[in-house]
């Protein structure tokens, strides 16, 4: 006759409901098992914990299951659980979860029981597109005609023009509440184009250019009409305009208005060449005219260029 032998472990069980230890010798491992050997009737989300001591020892907790309360989309949920974590009892109440939603408290929290309310937060995105300027820069080309110059004027040779862009915003809402906006993409629809200036050094006080079709060569344009020979002064001004009611800038003088209408563009040149005024506009008048109409005041932008112009006599060629 043959005899078997089957090991029998010593397993200590515990209850987390409470009541005292329990010992029970078995030869399975299976913790429900056991625990209905011990006399505890398991619920359906109750769970165990088994570990082996060493030999024939074992320990068994049975951990019993309690309710976690979920809220999200403006409903309650129960879950029973008994361990792991926030993510496990979202799952277990079957409630959605996708994207960037979250939970308080974090899905990787621990759960216990008596823990607080688990709330579940949606995130939500909206895309706006809109059209948008793009603004146009500027360019600079060098062009020194006299290196010691003490004037730099930029001459704009090509305007600029602001280009376009479709540009997509994207809104972020927490369970419905606007929380902030970020731009995630930017398509161009036209380029800018950059605006191109002359950078010229001279001691030409005018940046203004000469009108179409007329050049200067040697101090004397190639088409006018008539010259004048003129007393020239310097004069400074805050005001800003003249009192033909047009701007006052480096290249605009006053005149007598009955010789030189408002709006007219000339060229002044000291009689002996040594200094140059270039072309101007007449913009502004002064109480000169009634001692001599032969007169221009040319504008500076500061008072100190206007008594360093001193009286010059100057030729005033008009197209």
């Amino acid at each position: 006759m043959a005899f078997l032998w089957a090991r029998l472990n010593v397993v200590h069980v515990t209850d987390s409901a409470g009541g005292e230890a329990r010992v029970v010798m078995a030869s399975t491992t299976d913790p429900r098992r056991l625990a209905q050997a011990a006399g505890i009737e398991l619920a359906h989300h109750d769970d165990t914990l088994f570990a082996a001591s060493g030999g024939s020892l074992a320990l068994l907790k049975v951990v019993r299951a309690y309710p976690v309360a979920l809220y999200a989309d403006g409903q309650e949920y129960v879950a029973e659980v008994s361990v792991g974590t926030v993510e496990d009892a979202v799952r277990r109440a079957g409630i959605p979860f996708s994207g960037d939603d979250f939970t308080e408290p974090a899905l990787d929290s621990r759960l216990y029981e008596g823990m607080p309310d688990i709330t579940v937060h949606r995130v939500t995105y909206e895309d706006t597109v809109t059209t948008e300027p793009i603004p146009h820069g500027e360019e600079f080309v060098e062009e020194v005609q006299d290196p010691e110059g003490r004037y730099i004027h930029d001459i704009l040779a090509q305007e600029g023009a602001d280009g376009a862009k479709e540009v997509t915003t994207r809104a972020k809402y927490i369970d419905g509440t606007y929380i902030s906006s970020e731009v995630v993409a930017e398509t161009v629809l036209v380029p800018a184009q950059n605006a191109v200036y002359k950078r010229i050094q001279n001691n030409m006080v005018s940046p203004l250019p000469a009108p179409d079709g007329v050049t200067v060569e040697n101090n004397v344009p190639s088409s006018y009409s008539q010259v004048y020979t003129m007393k020239a002064t310097g004069y400074y001004s805050p005001r800003g305009k003249g009192a033909s009611g047009l701007g006052l800038y480096y290249g605009t003088f006053a005149v007598d208005p009955t010789l030189i209408p408002y709006g007219t563009k000339v060229y002044i040149v000291s009689t002996d060449g040594e200094f140059v005024y270039g072309w101007a506009i007449a913009t502004d008048t002064g109480a000169f005219i009634h001692q001599n109409r032969m007169q221009v005041d040319l504008f500076y932008e500061t008072y100190e260029e206007s008594a360093a112009n001193g009286v010059k006599e100057v030729y005033v060629y008009v197209p």
